[in-house]
């Protein structure tokens, strides 16, 4: 079943690759996967299976761009509706709209730096079967006390269901009065990560965290509060520490 799908997506990317370039359905950073999907004719939804027949995880980047490869998104198990609360505690107010955001990106090593005030830093307890994000006010050198946690139970149903297999797609890009196109060139097939990889990667710094906490900067929403999704990523360069790479 599995190898039947990768091979019938292996078919539909080759279609979109001799299309050449195709114009964004979307504006800003999302536009590229949206425009991929929407030409695979995967509907935008939030099933909590992976986009393509259920089996294959579908992830675009421009080729040039040296960002990161989200592996999911998805709010802590505890305590409900926390990005709420991290943004009103710990946001700097945007200079434009004035609503408070949190662009932050950490994993366990150390405590990173947010505004010269806070640190963010990811924890593995094994013990208790949680990750946990703490927070510490470098200025007083303290630890928040308050509790914000992934439970292993939670992140393993995401990861076996979510990342078991990712193809991972290329695109180059160009921009002709703010209209950005596309063209997508390479796709690979991203596999072997397990959840107990998934920790041990975790562990080593080689997935990182990510706090995207923002403002909509044009549109109907402009200056409201904007959560692009708070989650687990890998660098480009660390992906085939992390996956089995296979070109498809």
């Amino acid at each position: 079943m599995e190898d039947k799908v990768i091979k019938g997506f292996k078919k539909d990317f080759l279609v979109i690759k001799e299309k050449g370039w195709v114009p964004s359905n979307r504006l800003h950073d999302t536009g590229i996967g949206k425009t991929f999907e929407d030409l695979m004719g995967i509907v935008e939804n939030n099933n909590f299976l992976a986009d393509y027949q259920d089996v294959l995880e579908l992830k675009s980047s421009r080729e040039l761009a040296q960002a990161m490869v989200t592996l999911f998104t998805d709010a802590p198990t505890f305590p409900k509706k926390v990005n709420s609360i991290l943004r009103e505690k710990y946001g700097q107010k945007d200079s434009e709209s004035g609503v408070k955001i949190i662009h932050s990106t950490f994993s366990t090593i150390k405590f990173n730096t947010f505004i010269q005030k806070y640190g963010f830093k990811l924890d593995v307890d094994e013990a208790n079967k949680k990750i946990f994000i703490r927070i510490k006010d470098l200025q007083m050198n303290k630890l928040d006390e308050m509790e914000i946690y992934y439970t292993f139970n939670d992140l393993k149903e995401i990861i076996e269901k979510k990342c078991k297999y990712i193809a991972y797609i290329k695109a180059q890009s160009k921009k002709e009065t703010d209209k950005e196109s596309f063209k997508f060139v390479q796709a690979s097939l991203l596999s072997g990560l397990t959840f107990e990889k998934f920790i041990d990667c975790v562990k080593n710094g080689l997935i990182v965290y990510d706090i995207r906490l923002g403002v909509y900067r044009s549109g109907k929403n402009k200056g409201k509060s904007h959560d692009h999704g708070s989650g687990f990523r890998v660098l480009k360069n660390n992906l085939n520490k992390v996956f089995d790479v296979e070109e498809l």
